[in-house]
């Protein structure tokens, strides 16, 4: 038996939306679990727009590009993020960008763009590329190494370094990096009030230190003449308006959030399929070893292969994995009535998996991304890793140029790999998709003797 959301207005010649009757913790823990299976089963039985049960209240799952597309374009304006956002991080990442919407998120998301344009990129690809090399180099060797901590270790230390123009001791960054994981451990609690030892106590801890520390930096970078990208903030103008101090600091915690959170899944993804496919590790050594020692942002353009490698795994395992909105009116999407206070969530990772998308959707297969031979068709949100429309990962192009950059340097140096049959467990905290791997690393003893050009 099927229900239905709600009754479309008559006349208006829009659909319900229906979805199966069932004990709505089994829906639950199919969505935080097996979302992708929970997708499958929905579309088979309802199509691209259906119903189910999240934490006790109705929930749109929308799949498809089209979907996609309507629901995160929002062109009418009929959606918006911060309902959804907000209930869990709104104490914690307050006024962050995602949870941010209509002229507010357009005038601040227009000021923030500055720091990314290509020229912004190509200067801070020239402090990142000399961070990546001392890290990479100094990587462990062994059996079972954990690259995860050390991708995350090294985003988080570019993400302060270009980002907030600070160096920092492995004390201090590790400290920092543990107030991020408060913050989001705290946005999902259970337990909502400051209870001592309580992850929402600690998230409110770690926020108050995290806004004395930006907070600290922010009358040095208005009259510096820094080249991080908060002092670009700092500076940056927008018909004549400026960033508040609290704005600043509030959009920084976020950022340096967001950015070593999806840096850190992108580069996972792409080493565990790399570990487990030493064919195309050979490949993509072949093409990193034409270019220099120490590449340019330039050279990025010179690294198709990685790229398409990059782009197949996190098809698999997208940085964003779900998007969620709020129908903050009575609207439509894909001709279904949606009425005002519905949430509706694309899970990406599902979407990934279509099977008339992405023929065979679990195999790695980088030549997917090759349109040079596959349909150039493909609709634009068939892959949306870094989410889509207005949202959008505002610093998606500043985490690829990470992770070309990481391969470069692990690729000429270092071999790595994991046993075939190892799968890679999810988890569902943070934004993160995985936890990673145990890989074995080894040094290159031919690494000397086989640089490409200087």
């Amino acid at each position: 038996m099927s229900r239905v959301l709600s009754t479309p207005p008559a006349g208006s010649g829009l659909k319900a939306v229906r979805g199966p009757r069932g004990l709505p913790l089994v829906s639950t823990v199919k969505l935080v679990r097996r979302p992708a299976d929970l997708a499958a089963s929905l579309r088979r039985a309802y199509g691209d727009i259906a119903l189910t049960t999240a934490l006790g209240r109705k929930v749109v799952v929308a799949q498809g590009p089209p979907a996609a597309a309507e629901l995160t374009l929002n062109r009418d304006k009929a959606f918006s993020t911060e309902p959804v956002y907000g209930f869990a991080l709104g104490r914690f990442f307050r006024r962050g960008i995602l949870l941010m919407d209509f002229e507010e998120h357009h005038h601040d998301r227009r000021i923030m763009q500055q720091a990314f344009t290509a020229d912004r990129l190509a200067a801070y690809h020239r402090q990142l590329e000399r961070r990546i090399t001392r890290s990479i180099r100094a990587l462990p060797v062994g059996e079972a190494v954990d690259l995860r901590t050390e991708f995350k270790n090294l985003t988080l230390d570019i993400a302060l370094e270009v980002f907030a123009g600070v160096e920092l001791d492995r004390a201090a960054t590790t400290e920092l990096n543990r107030a991020c994981v408060d913050l989001i451990e705290a946005g999902g609690a259970v337990v909502r009030f400051p209870i001592p030892g309580s992850r929402w106590r600690r998230g409110l801890r770690s926020r108050r230190r995290l806004e004395k520390f930006f907070g600290d930096l922010v009358a040095a970078k208005r009259t510096g003449a820094g080249d991080d990208l908060m002092s670009g903030l700092c500076r940056a103008e927008v018909d004549g308006h400026r960033l508040s101090d609290a704005a600043i600091v509030d959009h920084m915690i976020f950022m340096i959030f967001a950015a070593h959170d999806t840096a850190t899944i992108a580069l996972t993804a792409t080493a565990f399929e790399l570990a487990k496919s030493p064919q195309w590790r050979d490949r993509l050594r072949t093409e990193v070893q034409t270019l220099p020692e120490t590449i340019t942002y330039d050279d990025l353009a010179l690294m198709p292969l990685c790229d398409l490698v990059m782009k197949e795994a996190i098809r698999l395992r997208p940085p964003v994995p779900v998007l969620p909105r709020a129908a903050v009116k009575d609207t439509e999407l894909c001709g279904h009535h949606i009425p005002k206070g519905t949430f509706v969530i694309v899970l990406i990772g599902a979407n990934h998996q279509l099977n008339d998308i992405w023929p065979d959707p679990t195999r790695f297969d980088p030549t997917r991304h090759d349109l040079d031979g596959h349909d150039s068709d493909r609709h634009r949100m068939a892959w949306m890793p870094f989410g889509g429309g207005v949202h959008k990962c505002i610093g998606m192009n500043f985490a690829r140029m990470e992770v070309l950059t990481v391969l470069h340097r692990m690729l000429r140096e270092f071999d790595w790999s994991v046993p075939q049959d190892f799968l890679m467990p999810v988890k569902d905290r943070s934004l993160t998709v995985n936890t990673g791997f145990p890989a074995r690393v080894r040094k290159r003893s031919d690494h000397a003797a086989s640089d490409g050009r200087r």
